[in-house]
Parts: structure tokens; C-alpha cells; sequence
């Protein structure tokens, strides 16, 4: 049987969690200058960025004139060239 294991927590350290329509991912803030640790980072019928430290989660406005859900919301990971 396949399942999920879920598991409550308040702290990932340095590591920033991606969440979008494809697979979620993990990587480290240091890795990314600019990423905020302890974060996570969510797209789909929204974008913004959770904050596991303070609670607070921080939405993103589209520019106006843009479409309010993003007809692509993927997450690329980080890749070497």
C-alpha cells in the first residue's frame, strides 16, 4: 500500500521546501542567494512564501494586467550546466 507520512514541524533549518504542481523539492537557502531559510515556498492558485520561524506567510501580487492563476505553476530544482 502506498501512502503518505506526514509530520509536524516548525523548524527545517537552513533548508527551503518548494511546493507547486510537480514534485516537491527540498534545497538549501545557502545554496541560492536570496532564498529565506526555514521557508517554505508554495505556487499554484497563489505565490508567496511561508515562513516557519514567524508564521507568517507572505503573498505575492501579480502585476496588473496578468492572468491571477499561473497557467504553468511548476517549480524548476536547481540543475548543474
Amino acid at each position: 500500500m502506498r501512502g503518505r507520512i506526514m509530520c509536524y514541524t516548525e523548524d527545517i533549518g537552513e533548508m527551503c521546501i518548494f511546493l507547486a504542481k510537480n514534485e516537491a523539492f527540498c534545497i538549501s537557502a545557502s545554496t541560492c542567494p536570496g532564498l529565506k531559510p526555514n521557508s517554505i515556498y508554495f505556487m499554484g492558485r497563489g505565490f508567496g512564501i511561508y515562513d516557519l520561524t514567524t508564521g507568517e506567510v507572505h503573498h505575492y501580487k501579480a502585476p496588473k494586467d496578468t492572468p491571477t492563476v499561473l497557467t504553468a505553476p511548476y517549480w524548476l530544482p536547481p540543475f548543474s550546466i
